[in-house]
C-alpha cells in the first residue's frame, strides 16, 4: 500500500506551530498565565481585605462596648478617688496627733508628792526643714492637722519643797514615754536666795523658802510618714466592708 501525505504542499517545509505563527501562541499563553496569576492574587487580597474589615468592625464594636462600660463605672472611679483622699486626710490627722492625755497621766505618776504646779502649757513647735519638706511632699489639704515632724513640748511652772526635790523631779520627768530632753529654765527660792540657774522665775505664789521652778520637757517629733497609715486604714475599711456584707447576707438568709 502506498502512503498518502495529507499535509498541503505549502506547509510541508516543517517547523512547529509556534515557529510558524511567529511566537504569537507563546505570547498568548504568557498573557493568559499572567492574567490567571493576577486573578489569583486579586482573589486572595480581596478575601484578606474582607477579613480585615470584619475584624476591624468587631474591634470597633468591642471598643465602643468597653467605652460604654467605662462611662458607667466613672462614678465609682470618682468615688474611689474621693475615698483615697479622705483616707490620706485621716492618716495625716492621725500622724499629726499628739497624745496629751497619756502625757498628763504619766506626769501625775512621776511628779514627787511635794511638788505643786502653778501652770502648765503644752506647745507643738514647727518641724525641722527636712521634715517640713517631706511633709509638704506627702501632705494633703488638711488645715486643722498638726504638721508632721513638729516637736511637742511641755512647760511646767510650780513649787517644790527643796532644790533636791527639783532635781528629783527632773530625773523622774525623763521617765515619761517619748521624752527626749528635760531643761531646767529656772529654780529660785521665793525668799530671794539660792538661785540655781539663770532665767526669769516662774509666776505663782509658793510658800516661804520653797523654790519656784520652770521646766521645759521636749518630746519626740511627730511621725512624717503617712503611707503606712493609709494602708492600715484601707485594710480596716475593707475588713469593715466585708463584715457588713457578711452580716447583710446572713440577715437575708434568715429572712
Amino acid at each position: 500500500m502506498r502512503a498518502v501525505n495529507l499535509i498541503p504542499s505549502e506547509q510541508r517545509s516543517g517547523g512547529t506551530v509556534g515557529a510558524r505563527s511567529g511566537g504569537a501562541a507563546f505570547l498568548v499563553l504568557g498573557l493568559l498565565g499572567g492574567l490567571a496569576v493576577l486573578a489569583l492574587l486579586y482573589g486572595r487580597s480581596h478575601s484578606e481585605l474582607q477579613s480585615r474589615r470584619a475584624e476591624a468592625a468587631t474591634l470597633t464594636a468591642r471598643a465602643q462596648q468597653v467605652q460604654a462600660q467605662a462611662a458607667q463605672l466613672a462614678p465609682y472611679a470618682a468615688f474611689m478617688t474621693l475615698r483615697e483622699q479622705r483616707l490620706h486626710s485621716i492618716a495625716q490627722l492621725i500622724g499629726g496627733r499628739f497624745d496629751w492625755p497619756a502625757v498628763m497621766n504619766e506626769l501625775s505618776r512621776v511628779l514627787p508628792s511635794n511638788v505643786s504646779l502653778n501652770s502648765m502649757q503644752g506647745t507643738v513647735g514647727a518641724p525641722s526643714s527636712a521634715a517640713s519638706s517631706s511633709a509638704a511632699a506627702t501632705a494633703g489639704a488638711v488645715s486643722s492637722a498638726t504638721p508632721p515632724g513638729a516637736t511637742p513640748a511641755l512647760t511646767l511652772n510650780g513649787c517644790a519643797a527643796s532644790q533636791a526635790t527639783v532635781a528629783q523631779m527632773l530625773v523622774r520627768l525623763r521617765l515619761v514615754n517619748g521624752v527626749t530632753d528635760v531643761a531646767l529654765q529656772s529654780s529660785t527660792k521665793s525668799g530671794g536666795g539660792g538661785s540655781s540657774t539663770s532665767g526669769a522665775a516662774s509666776s505663782g505664789t509658793c510658800p516661804a523658802n520653797d523654790p519656784t521652778f520652770a521646766v521645759q520637757v521636749s518630746f519626740e517629733p511627730l511621725p512624717t510618714a503617712s503611707t503606712p497609715s493609709i494602708q492600715v486604714l484601707t485594710a480596716s475599711a475593707q475588713a469593715q466592708g466585708t463584715k457588713h456584707t457578711a452580716a447583710a447576707l446572713a440577715s437575708g438568709a434568715k429572712r
